[in-house]
């Protein structure tokens, strides 16, 4: 194989379209130093496939595109992506398979997993990049000890919460709330062993890495108290698009109010207790809105939904303006990264009410107001505060809109330009320390007997 070298090259893997990631490429794009950009499909209205579609069935493709065009963005340089589209199939199979073949679904989700790495472990030795950026879960078994032995600089950009956090907060639903565990992920299948597997991935992720980027104080905190290097840590938050997301010309602060949640309605949102929080606040004039798909058997949550009103799935297009009309933005997430959606409501000038673990910057009694998990008096009282308080609600929408300003996409790429530049500058490289590497003891993320 013919080995390839660019001055100033930098390697992204990312299989999904995680917004982080496309603009993670789109930065050191613009930057100069984007070498390759490696996921799982990306769509090129320009490309040979597209043309002959568009030849052949304008129509179908038209309807299509909104789709397709997910998986696309024009400011990434289609001759710099390469793909794994054996992924997004195999996400598909894992998607039906769900809840009737858990084992055979677990097999093919790790066999998935190992695609991507393998590949990426051959892209990196075929261009031997000046570094590499990797997000969550794609790198651990074949790409990062590669990276060791090539001399290779390597960046962690972590998209979720810590792995011991997460199995903190499952025991902790598994025992306090029983009957809303089955829908701790919707409709999805909780699978403790191949949640296990994963966890394993993502700690030799950290360990293996030369730096972390984490999007949120509360996600940095967490590594550090579990033994992680303080200074091997950066945080880079997320950000919005403030062009599209925008606050409503024209709202009016007056006596009626809605709330409005938006993501997955599961119990790793929080529901249950938004819910609870919102049966004790409700009142003529106010509204709770929940954006987002039910899961199939709502269950335990089904008698908490009188008065709520159920929005569904709303196309991406339509997003904006359903967040502007709202007036608060209620979000008491149990664990994520740093959920995208909360700088979305910041930026359409909406006051939020969310726990530390939504990882949004959101600054108390500032922007909005933080809670505790599973806190349903301080929801409910935050909730109450700014539903009958006009007043705070038009201060802190003005606040909200300017802190989005604060953290729009051009921050993030710079900061991840300057992740890149300042690991590249450092001599030795601090990670390439020989081999012998252990991952830790994984006992926390056993199920409990």
């Amino acid at each position: 194989m013919e080995t390839r070298r660019d001055t100033g090259s930098v390697v992204v893997a990312c299989p999904d379209a995680r917004p982080p990631a496309y603009q993670a490429a789109i930065g050191l794009g613009r930057a100069g130093l984007l070498q390759r950009f490696l996921t799982s499909s990306f769509y090129d209205p320009n490309g040979p496939l597209a043309t002959l579609a568009r030849r052949l069935d304008p129509q179908r493709l038209s309807r299509l595109e909104s789709v397709l065009l997910r998986r696309h963005d024009a400011e990434i340089p289609t001759g710099r992506v390469s793909t794994v589209p054996c992924v997004d199939l195999s996400l598909r199979i894992e998607a039906r398979l769900a809840g009737r073949s858990q084992t055979f679904k677990r097999l093919l989700a790790q066999a998935r997993a190992t695609w991507f790495d393998r590949r990426l472990a051959r892209l990196l030795a075929q261009y031997r990049p000046e570094a590499l950026l990797v997000f969550s879960d794609v790198g651990s078994t074949a790409t990062l000890p590669l990276c060791r032995r090539l001399g290779i600089p390597t960046i962690l950009s972590m998209v979720h919460g810590d792995v011991r956090e997460e199995t903190e907060v499952l025991n902790k639903e598994a025992a306090l709330a029983p009957e809303f565990f089955p829908i701790y992920l919707g409709d999805g299948v909780l699978d403790r062993a191949e949640l296990a597997w994963l966890h394993r991935r993502r700690l030799r992720d950290i360990a293996l890495a030369d730096r972390v980027l984490v999007p949120s104080d509360h996600i940095a905190e967490t590594l550090v108290e579990h033994g992680t290097s303080r200074q091997k840590i950066r945080v880079v938050p997320y950000a919005a698009d403030c062009r599209r997301f925008r606050p409503l010309a024209g709202k009016r602060h007056d006596a009626s109010c809605i709330f409005l949640f938006a993501g997955g309605i599961t119990q790793r949102k929080g529901i249950k207790y938004l819910l609870e929080a919102w049966s004790r606040v409700r009142r003529p004039g106010w509204k709770l809105q929940l954006l987002g798909a039910l899961p199939k058997n709502p269950g335990p949550l089904s008698p908490l939904l009188d008065q709520v009103e159920l929005l569904g799935r709303v196309a991406h297009a339509d997003v904006p303006a359903r967040m502007a009309a709202a007036n608060v933005f209620v979000f008491p997430s149990l664990f994520e990264g740093s959920a995208v959606v909360t700088y979305e409501a910041l930026a359409c000038g909406l006051p939020c009410v969310v726990t530390p673990a939504a990882g949004s910057v959101v600054r108390d009694g500032v922007e909005g107001f933080l809670v505790g998990p599973r806190d349903v008096n301080g929801l409910a009282q935050r909730m109450e505060q700014l539903g009958g308080s006009p007043r705070d609600r038009a201060r802190m929408s003005t606040n909200a809109r300017s802190r989005a300003l604060e953290f729009d996409w051009p921050r993030y790429h710079n900061s991840i330009v300057n992740a890149i530049e300042q690991l590249k500058q450092e001599s030795p490289v601090a990670s390439h320390r020989g081999d012998g590497l252990k991952t830790p003891d994984l006992h926390w993320s056993r199920q409990p007997k």
